[in-house]
């Protein structure tokens, strides 16, 4: 499974009408947020795979008064992951969205508050061990976990909750932006434990190739990544 994760950053190599060509076969999109809704409807449009998206800190759209959050038909043809389970063909997904909280902005959330958002997602994931075996393949965040990619200033710091969370369900792939790459120098793949984690700004693609026991990141094709 070719996999096109891509956060943050609105990239003229990928907002090209030429972008299938380029970039081959994919199966599958997944937003790790912080990106407007037009560039994600080019997206889904010219490449005619699904979407799925956690929303980041920097919404692009307006926002509710009573709850302060957007609304799904603000995201038009996007699966929003935020607090929940979802599979596609046999790829098990979650996803938690938004930042540590720094200015109280939209989709700005306390390491507590974010945590509630992955106890939400637990009882999908035991399902999903009692029906498969296995918890979780792909975890989508816009933060990354305290102490992996993440930065020192209050905005850009990772959730701890992520950390113990990880070490728990043990997906395959976390899928994180939100700390962008201006360093091209700085590590966008590590190892936790079992789980790859993979900052996806601008862009990355992922093939995936499975097996009975479920999916396996392929690292030769993991283009664009400083391994």
């Amino acid at each position: 499974m070719r996999i096109l994760a891509v956060s943050d950053r609105v990239e003229p190599q990928l907002y090209n009408s030429s972008i299938a060509r380029w970039l081959g076969p994919v199966d599958l999109l997944i937003s790790c947020g912080d990106l407007p809704p037009y560039y994600l409807d080019f997206l889904i449009s010219f490449l005619n795979v699904p979407m799925y998206q956690v929303i980041g800190n920097h919404c692009y759209v307006p926002h509710d008064v009573a709850t302060n959050k957007c609304l799904p038909e603000d995201y038009p043809g996007v699966s929003n992951l935020n607090g929940r389970t979802a599979e596609y063909n046999g790829l098990l997904m979650a996803g938690a969205e938004g930042s540590p909280l720094y200015n109280g902005g939209p989709h700005q959330y306390t390491n507590r508050q974010f945590a509630q958002t992955l106890l939400r997602l637990v009882p999908g994931l035991l399902a999903n061990k009692a029906r498969v075996g296995r918890y979780l393949d792909v975890l989508v965040t816009h933060a990354p976990p305290r102490g992996t990619h993440d930065n020192p200033d209050t905005a850009h710091r990772g959730f701890p909750a992520l950390v113990p969370f990880i070490t728990r369900f043990k997906p395959t792939l976390l899928l994180h932006g939100h700390t962008h790459r201006y360093d091209f120098n700085l590590p966008m793949h590590t190892d936790l434990g079992r789980t790859h984690v993979i900052n996806t700004y601008g862009h990355i693609l992922l093939e995936l190739g499975s097996e009975r026991s479920g999916w396996l990141l392929n690292n030769e094709t993991l283009r664009g990544a400083k391994l």
